[in-house]
This record gives C-alpha cells, structure tokens and sequence, in this order.
C-alpha cells in the first residue's frame, strides 16, 4: 500500500512535466516542477543558515557532501546552483526535494488524507505559505458553519498546532472531505484574480484550473476507496 507522500506526489507529478522555460513563468527555467527560482532560494537560504553558524564553505569538512545543507539543491554537485542544475534533475530529485520542503516542512503526513493531498499539492504549484492560508481559510469556513463547538485559527500561513487540532476536528465529524473541496474553490478563485490582476500570466490559468478540477476528482475517486 502507498504511503500518503506516494499518494499525494502520484497526483501532483503527473501535473509537473520535464523541462521547460516559458517566458512568462516568473520561477523560470523548470524542471519536473523544480524552477530555477526556487531552488536558488533555497541555497540563499542554506548560506544564510551557515553563516549564522559561522561556517564557510572552503573550512566545512561537509562542503560538497551529503552532510552538506546545500547537497539536495546542488543537484550537479559543482558547488553552485544555477540552471545547470534544473536541466539534471531527475523525478526521483525532485520528489526528494518536494517531501523535504513541502510534505515534511509543512507537517502534511499529521493531516487527514484530503487536506494532506490538498495541501501538498497548492504548496508545490503555488507555494507553501499561500497554500496553508488557503488550507486555513477553507477549514475556518467549515468549521464555523459546520462544528458545534468551533474556534477559529489565525489565517497566516503558518501550519502549527491549532492548524493540526482543526484537521483533526474535522477528521472526527467526517468533514474533511468537504474541507479539502472547499480548500479547491479558494485555490481556483485565487488564480482567476490572479490572471486578471497580472494579465502575462493568463496563458497558465487554464492550466491552472484543469489542475484543480482534476484535483477534486482525484479526492473524490480517494475517498469512495476509503468508504
């Protein structure tokens, strides 16, 4: 049997194709869903840490090894990253990659199976703090229409216990399912104000949209397998 992550990363890599460079992407040269942007986020970020621990590359004994905070984003392994490193990652990287920054760093394996799928898969398309306002806003709404004893959690991106606590109180009523559709409503009216906001960007929306239709019949298809 498949593990959530297999579960939740089976639907969202078939929506993350080989390599492409549209030029209206703002992430840029991407790769199986890793973008060149995110990833060099990603090493500014491991920099800073280290150098908050007063380590320097040319002394670590771990430089360019797989104690390395860098090593998963360093795809080539040549000390850098750049666009080299988007054009050799490979499906297995980027699932790695995406089970480190999004499904673990967010605590999705904690979450009912809906909003888990639900989550991961905003986290990676649109990033992950506007994925977990959108979890928060769609279990807030459910839960304040829905619950007998309900208490609302702040909307701000930030998956901590009372995040966690909500899911759990919704698992426990059998409202999770419907939570997760209305997580998916609030995730395709953002990217319809998105396009019309930033108009360069309209070229994705229909993809965009298909995604989350697909999206709820996946959770649909899931939770008939579960009842």
């Amino acid at each position: 049997m498949p593990s959530q992550f297999e579960t939740a990363h089976a639907f969202t890599a078939q929506w993350e194709g080989g390599l492409t460079d549209h030029p209206a992407d703002p992430g840029g040269l991407t790769n199986y869903g890793v973008s060149l942007r995110w990833v060099q986020d990603l090493a500014q970020q491991a920099r800073q840490k280290c150098l908050r621990q007063h380590k320097n590359c040319d002394a670590c004994p771990d430089a360019r090894t797989l104690g390395c905070t860098c090593c998963d984003i360093d795809l080539d392994m040549d000390g850098d990253v750049d666009a080299d490193d988007i054009r050799a990652c490979t499906r297995e990287q980027a699932a790695v990659l995406f089970k480190k920054h999004f499904w673990d760093a967010l605590g999705c394996a904690a979450l009912p199976l809906p909003l888990a799928v639900t989550l991961y898969d905003g986290a990676v398309n649109m990033g992950p703090g506007r994925a977990v306002r959108q979890l928060q806003q769609g279990m807030n709404a459910v839960g304040e229409a829905q619950l007998d004893h309900y208490t609302p959690i702040a909307e701000d991106g930030i998956p901590g216990p009372r995040t966690a606590e909500l899911a759990e109180a919704l698992e426990a009523t059998n409202l999770h399912w419907f939570a997760a559709r209305q997580i998916l409503r609030l995730r395709d009216a953002f990217y319809r104000d998105l396009a019309a906001r930033r108009p360069s960007l309209k070229v994705f929306l229909e993809g965009w949209r298909n995604r989350v239709k697909a999206l709820g019949q996946h959770l649909a298809e899931l939770e008939r397998e579960e009842n």
